[in-house]
């Protein structure tokens, strides 16, 4: 995003909508905008071109494929210098169950979201992947009881 781009009200209103229902056709984005569909698809394109809406997806329901467990797991690395830090990334990037990786400062190094089938599963990913990423020294999971909150829309100003 440039330095000089600035949301206003409507792109604000456009980014809320699309985020509640990103199929929404730019008719009607438009018409709950009140506003005619060029112009409206005109701030929808320079939304995309500015980098503000990366991109468009359908969200699958996981346990509707079968993935019935959530868990979070934190990663202590046994160093922190580059390349260790790198290859450790790259690894994790190959593994299609984690979903979501974070680096950390603190006590511990990463956090990943993971979903699989069952603990069966999990018990299987942890020692012939997870545990032997390069650099793991450490790795602390907790299995998700209840989803309580589970949201991809960020909380945009108006």
């Amino acid at each position: 995003m440039h330095k000089n781009f600035t949301l206003d009200l409507i792109d604000r209103s456009i980014l809320e909508l699309l985020q509640e229902d990103g199929s929404l056709s730019v008719a009607e984005l438009a018409e709950r905008l009140n506003m005619t569909p060029p112009p409206c698809w005109r701030r929808v394109r320079r939304l995309k071109d500015e980098g503000v809406l990366k991109k468009q997806i359908w969200l699958v329901d996981p346990k509707a494929v079968g993935l019935e467990v959530a868990i979070f797991a934190t990663v202590k690395l046994a160093a922190h210098d580059a390349a260790a830090t790198e290859a450790f990334r790259e690894q994790v990037k190959l593994l299609p169950e984690i979903l979501e990786c974070y680096i950390l400062l603190g006590n511990v190094d990463a956090i990943l979201k993971i979903v699989v089938s069952d603990v069966n599963y999990y018990e299987r990913l942890f020692y012939k992947k997870l545990s032997q990423l390069p650099g793991v020294r450490e790795v602390n999971s907790g299995v998700v009881m209840t989803e309580v909150k589970h949201t991809s829309k960020l909380p945009i100003d108006r």
